[in-house]
C-alpha cells in the first residue's frame, strides 16, 4: 500500500500532523513505539486543556 503521509510518533505534538491529512482524505499512517517519553514526567506542560495534568489523562482522553 501507498502512504501520501507518514506521520512518526503518535504523541500530542504530533497530534496535528495526523489530523490536517486525515480531513485532507490523504492516506495516512502513524509509526509509533506506544512508549511515551514524558509517561515518566508528573505533568504535561503548555498543551491547551491538559496543563498541569497527568500524560496518562492525555493519553486516556485521546483513546
Amino acid at each position: 500500500m501507498e502512504w501520501e503521509c507518514v506521520v512518526v510518533g503518535a504523541g500530542a505534538a504530533q497530534h496535528q500532523r495526523r489530523t490536517q491529512p486525515g480531513r485532507a482524505r490523504r492516506k495516512t499512517i502513524v509509526i509509533d513505539a506506544d512508549d511515551p517519553s514524558n509517561r515518566a514526567s508528573g505533568v504535561v506542560g503548555g498543551l491547551l486543556g491538559f496543563d498541569q495534568r497527568r500524560p496518562d489523562d492525555l493519553y486516556a482522553a485521546g483513546r
